[in-house]
């Protein structure tokens, strides 16, 4: 069964407001495996586009589970669910800071206009979180690729690591996490000081900043 997209908004209605079925459920699912084609057309030509290029160190597919939309609905009231963007997406990682992350931010994006694709590079800054979002758009279906530099990566791990099951630390924290947000927050600074200079060191002194850093605001 092809779902509309006005069954896909009620849908989401649905979810948001918390009264939903299972028959809901399996909807939401159907409509999860109608970005599988978009998912492999855009995952392969990013493995194209970074085959011959240095200064990376890893890419991951990311598909947004039911829980995490209906989560995502939650926070954004005003969000239509077949408006998205993250449903299907990979994140790349750079072996390196800014510079690093322009250049190949310019190289995927320049990859996926060629082909005719709908792109928009957004800097994503939140609660201490950064990084580099490319939403591509072809057809009715996006596609998200994270751009995170080294430091950004270490950063958002971390936080990962220190949340818990409701992963309240990834969205400002709850009251008693204030302290440990406050502390994230100064090292997503330092972080960002240094992903600036990368450039200018060895990676391994880029390395040993990072980890300096996170000792200077965990000790002090």
């Amino acid at each position: 069964m092809t779902l509309s997209n006005s069954q896909i908004t009620q849908l989401g209605d649905r979810l948001r407001g918390g009264e939903f079925s299972d028959a809901d459920l399996a909807m939401l699912d159907e409509f999860r495996q109608t970005f599988t084609e978009i998912d492999d057309r855009a995952y392969q030509l990013i493995q194209r586009t970074l085959a011959s290029t240095p200064g990376w160190t890893g890419t991951k597919r990311k598909r947004k589970t039911q829980q995490s939309i209906v989560d995502k609905l939650r926070r954004q009231p005003k969000l239509r669910l077949p408006q998205m963007q993250d449903i299907a997406g990979c994140r790349v990682v750079i072996q390196g800071g800014n510079q690093a992350a322009d250049k190949l931010s310019k190289l995927l994006v320049g990859a996926f206009e060629t082909l005719q694709w709908q792109v928009e590079r957004k800097e994503r800054h939140a609660h201490g979180y950064r990084a580099t979002h490319i939403i591509a758009k072809d057809g009715q279906k996006f596609y998200e690729i994270q751009l995170r530099t080294y430091a950004q990566d270490i950063w958002a791990n971390l936080v990962e690591s220190l949340s818990d099951e409701k992963n309240t630390l990834k969205y400002g924290g709850n009251v008693q996490e204030q302290a440990l947000i406050s502390q994230l927050q100064v090292l997503a600074e330092r972080f960002a000081l240094i992903d600036q200079h990368a450039h200018m060191v060895p990676l391994e002194g880029y390395q040993q900043q990072l980890e300096e850093a996170i000792r200077h605001v965990f000790t002090h």
